[in-house]
């Protein structure tokens, strides 16, 4: 019987199983992936974390990362931030570099649970998205009856942004536009969708549609995506707060082009399952 031992954790209601597979074996299957993520039958959570060895040593710990469909993704920034407080409960140093699929990504611990992240820089070219084509990306073209244009952005992982003045934009009215988005051929990689609406040069209201998940209560690199876009069009300045359902990421877009995230992560609890149960059932 194959007993593994996990951590539920959340960054703003953007909640996680976490596995560390240094000290036991975890065999990696989408299915069973997809099983333990169910809220209805599994434990239930957006992202399923693999903590792993650095093959290379080049950091101190490699996470692999799975969305709620069972498929593996480049980056996340609230998984990593709660990841670094699970490697750094207990020790004097306050950094750990963590190896993603999208990158080395530099955690800090700035208080008890309140974690940094630079996620490294941000990238606009169409290549680097990726686009299935050549694109203006300030403007991707999208025309729905509700999100319109498009500002796409690789933040370790591909995204695209709109803005919005309406202020009553929720997930009803975006739901069917999103999801036609999501199944665009110009997204070769799929895409992470962020509505965004500027309240002030500092602030900016965000809505997020994770690819491969949904609706998320936040996502630490559409917060970042979503800055470098307005930033970049003139809505804001290099820092800003950014308002998500679950709560609030400080933003900086710094001079070198990198971008930092700052916010808090909560411990929900341990616990363990037993790997027959997921493999046997139907």
């Amino acid at each position: 019987m194959n007993k593994i031992n996990f951590t539920k954790m959340h960054g703003l209601g953007n909640d996680f199983v976490i596995i560390d597979n240094r000290s036991q074996i975890f065999i990696k299957n989408s299915g069973v992936i997809k099983k333990i993520c169910n809220r209805k039958e599994g434990i239930g959570c957006d992202q399923l974390i693999l903590i792993e060895e650095c093959q290379d040593k080049l950091a101190d710990v490699k996470i692999r990362i799975f969305n709620s469909d069972g498929s593996e993704v480049e980056t996340c920034g609230n998984a990593t931030r709660c990841v670094g407080k699970i490697i750094l409960e207990g020790k004097k140093t306050k950094n750990i570099l963590v190896e993603t699929m999208g990158g080395l990504l530099d955690v800090e611990k700035l208080q008890e649970n309140f974690f940094s992240v630079d996620m490294g820089v941000v990238r606009v070219d169409w290549r680097d998205i990726p686009l299935s084509s050549p694109k203006n990306v300030a403007d991707v073209g999208i025309d729905l009856p509700i999100l319109k244009g498009g500002f796409a952005v690789n933040i370790g992982n591909p995204h695209i942004v709109f803005f919005t003045e309406e202020k009553n934009m929720n997930m009803d009215t975006i739901s069917s536009d999103c999801n036609k988005i999501s199944k665009m051929s110009l997204f070769p990689k799929g895409i992470n969708i962020n509505i965004a609406q500027v309240l002030t040069k500092k602030t900016i209201k965000l809505l997020i549609y994770e690819r491969g998940v949904g609706f998320t209560n936040a996502c630490g690199s559409g917060a970042c995506a979503t800055l470098a876009a307005a930033f970049k069009l003139g809505y804001t300045d290099r820092d800003a707060k950014i308002k998500m359902p679950g709560g609030q990421l400080d933003i900086e877009y710094m001079n070198d082009n990198h971008i930092l995230m700052s916010g808090p992560v909560s411990k929900s609890y341990c616990g363990f399952f037993e790997m027959n149960f997921y493999n046997n059932e139907k």
